[in-house]
Protein backbone atom coordinates (compact mmCIF):
# COMPACT_ATOMS: atom_id res chain seq x y z
CA UNK A 1 0.00 0.00 0.00
CA UNK A 2 2.93 2.33 0.71
CA UNK A 3 4.13 1.99 -2.91
CA UNK A 4 0.68 3.03 -4.07
CA UNK A 5 1.01 6.34 -2.22
CA UNK A 6 4.32 6.98 -3.99
CA UNK A 7 2.58 6.52 -7.34
CA UNK A 8 -0.30 8.85 -6.48
CA UNK A 9 1.09 11.92 -8.32
CA UNK A 10 1.48 9.84 -11.48
CA UNK A 11 -2.06 8.51 -11.17
CA UNK A 12 -3.30 12.08 -10.71
CA UNK A 13 -1.54 13.21 -13.90
CA UNK A 14 -3.00 10.25 -15.82
CA UNK A 15 -6.42 10.95 -14.27
CA UNK A 16 -6.38 14.61 -15.27
CA UNK A 17 -5.12 13.71 -18.74
CA UNK A 18 -7.95 11.19 -19.23
CA UNK A 19 -10.55 13.67 -18.03
CA UNK A 20 -9.10 16.34 -20.34
CA UNK A 21 -9.10 13.99 -23.33
CA UNK A 22 -12.67 12.96 -22.54
CA UNK A 23 -13.77 16.59 -22.28
CA UNK A 24 -12.15 17.26 -25.65
CA UNK A 25 -13.89 14.24 -27.17
CA UNK A 26 -17.26 15.35 -25.76
CA UNK A 27 -16.81 18.85 -27.16
CA UNK A 28 -15.64 17.47 -30.51
CA UNK A 29 -18.62 15.15 -30.79
CA UNK A 30 -21.35 17.32 -29.33
CA UNK A 31 -20.39 20.85 -30.31
CA UNK A 32 -18.30 20.36 -33.44
CA UNK A 33 -19.45 17.20 -35.22
CA UNK A 34 -23.19 17.26 -34.57
CA UNK A 35 -23.93 20.67 -36.12
CA UNK A 36 -21.95 19.80 -39.24
CA UNK A 37 -23.49 16.37 -39.66
CA UNK A 38 -27.06 17.50 -39.08
CA UNK A 39 -26.59 20.46 -41.48
CA UNK A 40 -24.62 18.48 -44.06
CA UNK A 41 -27.07 19.14 -46.89
CA UNK A 42 -26.87 22.90 -46.22
CA UNK A 43 -23.06 22.80 -46.18
CA UNK A 44 -22.78 20.65 -49.32
CA UNK A 45 -25.66 21.74 -51.56
CA UNK A 46 -25.70 18.67 -53.82
CA UNK A 47 -25.57 16.22 -50.92
CA UNK A 48 -28.79 14.27 -50.60
CA UNK A 49 -28.84 13.22 -46.94
CA UNK A 50 -31.88 12.97 -44.72
CA UNK A 51 -32.10 13.82 -41.05
CA UNK A 52 -32.44 10.11 -40.34
CA UNK A 53 -29.21 9.34 -42.22
CA UNK A 54 -27.46 12.16 -40.37
CA UNK A 55 -28.65 10.61 -37.12
CA UNK A 56 -27.17 7.25 -38.14
CA UNK A 57 -23.80 8.95 -38.77
CA UNK A 58 -23.95 10.79 -35.45
CA UNK A 59 -24.84 7.60 -33.59
CA UNK A 60 -21.83 5.92 -35.19
CA UNK A 61 -19.62 8.63 -33.72
CA UNK A 62 -21.26 8.38 -30.30
CA UNK A 63 -20.93 4.60 -30.10
CA UNK A 64 -17.17 5.04 -30.53
CA UNK A 65 -17.16 7.78 -27.90
CA UNK A 66 -19.05 5.45 -25.55
CA UNK A 67 -16.03 3.12 -25.45
CA UNK A 68 -13.87 5.98 -24.18
CA UNK A 69 -16.56 7.10 -21.74
CA UNK A 70 -16.96 3.63 -20.22
CA UNK A 71 -13.19 3.24 -19.79
CA UNK A 72 -12.98 6.66 -18.14
CA UNK A 73 -15.91 5.77 -15.84
CA UNK A 74 -14.02 2.72 -14.59
CA UNK A 75 -10.87 4.78 -14.08
CA UNK A 76 -12.85 7.46 -12.22
CA UNK A 77 -14.33 4.79 -9.97
CA UNK A 78 -10.96 3.32 -9.02
CA UNK A 79 -9.20 6.65 -8.68
CA UNK A 80 -11.88 8.23 -6.51
CA UNK A 81 -12.09 5.20 -4.23
CA UNK A 82 -8.33 5.28 -3.72
CA UNK A 83 -8.28 9.06 -3.32
CA UNK A 84 -11.11 8.89 -0.79
CA UNK A 85 -9.06 6.51 1.33
CA UNK A 86 -6.05 8.84 1.17
CA UNK A 87 -7.49 12.33 1.48
CA UNK A 88 -10.98 11.99 2.94
CA UNK A 89 -12.17 14.73 0.58
CA UNK A 90 -15.87 14.54 -0.20
CA UNK A 91 -16.65 16.87 -3.10
CA UNK A 92 -14.40 15.30 -5.76
CA UNK A 93 -15.51 11.72 -5.03
CA UNK A 94 -19.14 12.87 -5.14
CA UNK A 95 -18.52 14.51 -8.50
CA UNK A 96 -16.78 11.33 -9.61
CA UNK A 97 -19.87 9.32 -8.67
CA UNK A 98 -22.11 11.77 -10.53
CA UNK A 99 -19.89 11.44 -13.60
CA UNK A 100 -20.01 7.65 -13.43
CA UNK A 101 -23.80 7.71 -13.21
CA UNK A 102 -24.10 10.17 -16.11
CA UNK A 103 -21.67 8.17 -18.26
CA UNK A 104 -23.49 4.92 -17.70
CA UNK A 105 -26.87 6.57 -18.24
CA UNK A 106 -25.68 7.87 -21.58
CA UNK A 107 -23.82 4.76 -22.73
CA UNK A 108 -25.98 1.98 -21.30
CA UNK A 109 -29.47 3.51 -21.40
CA UNK A 110 -29.85 6.29 -23.95
CA UNK A 111 -27.50 5.05 -26.69
CA UNK A 112 -29.02 1.52 -26.85
CA UNK A 113 -32.51 3.06 -26.96
CA UNK A 114 -31.51 5.33 -29.84
CA UNK A 115 -29.86 2.41 -31.67
CA UNK A 116 -33.00 0.33 -31.24
CA UNK A 117 -35.22 3.13 -32.51
CA UNK A 118 -32.96 3.68 -35.51
CA UNK A 119 -33.07 -0.02 -36.33
CA UNK A 120 -36.83 0.37 -36.88
CA UNK A 121 -36.17 2.91 -39.63
CA UNK A 122 -37.48 6.43 -39.92
CA UNK A 123 -40.74 5.42 -38.24
CA UNK A 124 -38.78 4.46 -35.12
CA UNK A 125 -37.57 8.00 -34.55
CA UNK A 126 -40.66 9.86 -35.73
CA UNK A 127 -42.55 9.83 -32.46
CA UNK A 128 -42.88 11.78 -29.23
CA UNK A 129 -41.24 9.06 -27.09
CA UNK A 130 -38.07 9.15 -29.18
CA UNK A 131 -37.97 12.94 -29.19
CA UNK A 132 -38.35 12.98 -25.41
CA UNK A 133 -35.62 10.42 -24.79
CA UNK A 134 -33.30 12.07 -27.32
CA UNK A 135 -33.78 15.43 -25.59
CA UNK A 136 -33.05 13.78 -22.25
CA UNK A 137 -29.85 12.26 -23.67
CA UNK A 138 -28.72 15.70 -24.82
CA UNK A 139 -29.26 17.07 -21.30
CA UNK A 140 -27.38 14.14 -19.77
CA UNK A 141 -24.53 14.71 -22.23
CA UNK A 142 -24.34 18.41 -21.35
CA UNK A 143 -24.51 17.66 -17.62
CA UNK A 144 -21.70 15.14 -18.10
CA UNK A 145 -19.57 17.75 -19.80
CA UNK A 146 -20.15 20.25 -16.99
CA UNK A 147 -19.57 17.74 -14.19
CA UNK A 148 -16.41 16.38 -15.83
CA UNK A 149 -15.14 19.94 -16.17
CA UNK A 150 -15.87 20.60 -12.48
CA UNK A 151 -14.12 17.39 -11.48
CA UNK A 152 -11.08 18.35 -13.55
CA UNK A 153 -10.93 21.83 -12.00
CA UNK A 154 -11.38 20.56 -8.43
CA UNK A 155 -8.72 17.86 -8.81
CA UNK A 156 -6.30 20.26 -10.55
CA UNK A 157 -6.80 22.97 -7.92
CA UNK A 158 -6.32 20.50 -5.07
CA UNK A 159 -3.07 19.32 -6.68
CA UNK A 160 -1.89 22.92 -7.05
CA UNK A 161 -2.87 23.76 -3.47
CA UNK A 162 -1.14 20.69 -2.07
CA UNK A 163 2.00 21.71 -3.96
CA UNK A 164 1.97 25.14 -2.33
CA UNK A 165 1.49 23.73 1.17
CA UNK A 166 4.94 22.20 1.02
CA UNK A 167 6.60 25.60 0.44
Amino acid sequence: MQNLFKLQPYFLVLYLLLIGITLGAIIACGALSAPSIFRASAIVPDLQITLFQSGILMTSIFTKLNIILNLVAVFILFYEILALRVSRARIAPLLGLINIILIFLFTLYYTPYILQAQSLGEEGIANVAFDSLHTQSVYVFKALMISLCLLFVIRALSAINSGYKGR
